[in-house]
């Protein structure tokens, strides 16, 4: 950690043709989000969509998972100082990046490379599009853990799988392979791993030999389908989330995360 409190070097940004590459970098902590790290990618999402050479913007993460949810030892610290500071965080940090994938102006593309588990998920479902290896595999765990998924995840979920196959994911922690993924509708494709990348850079070079105003507006188009019920339910999940990070059940479930 440096003096500011911000832990470097766990956002890697390249830029390969029209796509910018977001890779998370936490392999250590199996790419799990603390706050500093949303604040970075917030960053780097609007910073990509302020630039005229960037058409797509692919999100991973560092081998080999995508982001196996929030970090507990991180969010726990933030708990201790009450559930305002919760909820503060929640609508400053997370809750900012949804909103900056949802109203970046070009289509962000998850290479889901591995596990994608709670937040993981939830991250991976504010992308337009999601690509995912054949290893992959998706989990809603907040509910393990005494949480609900704290970034829009069930309203993602069901407009994505439809209500009964999310409130599978939601309410039991169900966990899916790519195949089922698939099937389901969580993921648009599902190719070998060794060629995710690739494929994502094939669909950002699509994109970029397309009208960059038509992609724009037509991104908008399909976020207004969803954007009036995930705005209001990203409103109560603050309130939501700072009472449940600060609860009894919270703290025994992650006890044994802690250092």
């Amino acid at each position: 950690m440096t003096d500011a409190g911000l832990e470097t070097g766990v956002l890697e940004v390249e830029q390969r043709g029209p796509v910018r590459w977001l890779r998370l970098a936490r392999p250590h902590r199996r790419n799990a989000l603390t706050v500093d790290l949303v604040r970075q990618l917030g960053d780097a999402v609007l910073a990509a969509g302020a630039d005229p050479a960037v058409r797509a913007i692919a999100l991973t993460g560092a081998p080999p998972v995508f982001c196996a949810g929030g970090d507990l030892t991180d969010l726990g610290a933030v708990a201790e100082r009450g559930a305002l500071a919760v909820s503060d965080v929640v609508y400053g940090q997370f809750h900012r990046l949804v909103r900056a994938l949802a109203e970046v102006p070009v289509p962000v593309v998850a290479a889901v490379n591995g596990p994608a588990l709670g937040a993981g998920l939830d991250l991976a479902m504010a992308c337009d599009l999601r690509v995912a290896a054949d290893t992959a595999v998706f989990a809603s765990s907040w509910i393990s853990v005494g949480l609900v998924p704290g970034m829009g995840g069930a309203h993602l979920l069901t407009a994505a799988v439809g209500s009964t196959r999310a409130s599978e994911l939601v309410l039991l922690g169900r966990q899916v392979d790519a195949a089922q993924a698939l099937d389901w509708g969580l993921v648009n494709e599902v190719v070998d791993g060794g060629r995710l990348a690739a494929r994502v850079d094939e669909i950002g070079a699509a994109l970029a030999g397309l009208s960059a105003p038509a992609v724009s507006r037509s991104k908008a188009s399909l976020r207004r389908a969803i954007a009036d019920g995930l705005a209001a339910e990203l409103a109560t999940l603050g309130a939501v989330q700072g009472s449940l990070l600060t609860s009894d059940e919270f703290r025994t479930a992650t006890a044994r995360f802690r250092r």
